[in-house]
C-alpha cells in the first residue's frame, strides 16, 4: 500500500500507527491472518508543500489542516 502525506504532517508515532492500521486493514480485506503481516508493505511518501493539487489549484499543508479543522485557510 502506498500512502502519500504532506512532509512533516506525521510524527514518527503517528506514522507507525498509520502503518499498523493500514496493515491490519489489508490483512482483513485479503482474509489473511496477522501471522502473514510481512506480506503487506506500506510505503509512506512525504510530499513537499506546494506539490499537491486538487480541483485545479495547488493545495498547501495549511489548507489541509484548515479543512481538517472545518475551516478555510487564508488565501
Amino acid at each position: 500500500m502506498e500512502v502519500t502525506v504532506p512532509r512533516g504532517a506525521l510524527s514518527e508515532r503517528r506514522k507507525a500507527g498509520l502503518v499498523k492500521e493500514a496493515t491490519a486493514t489489508v490483512l482483513a480485506a485479503a482474509g489473511l491472518s496477522p501471522a502473514e503481516a510481512l506480506r503487506v508493505w506500506v510505503l509512506v511518501h512525504e510530499q513537499p508543500d506546494g506539490t499537491w493539487g486538487a480541483g485545479g489549484s495547488v493545495v498547501r499543508y495549511a489548507d489541509l489542516v484548515a479543512l481538517a479543522k472545518g475551516q478555510q485557510a487564508d488565501a
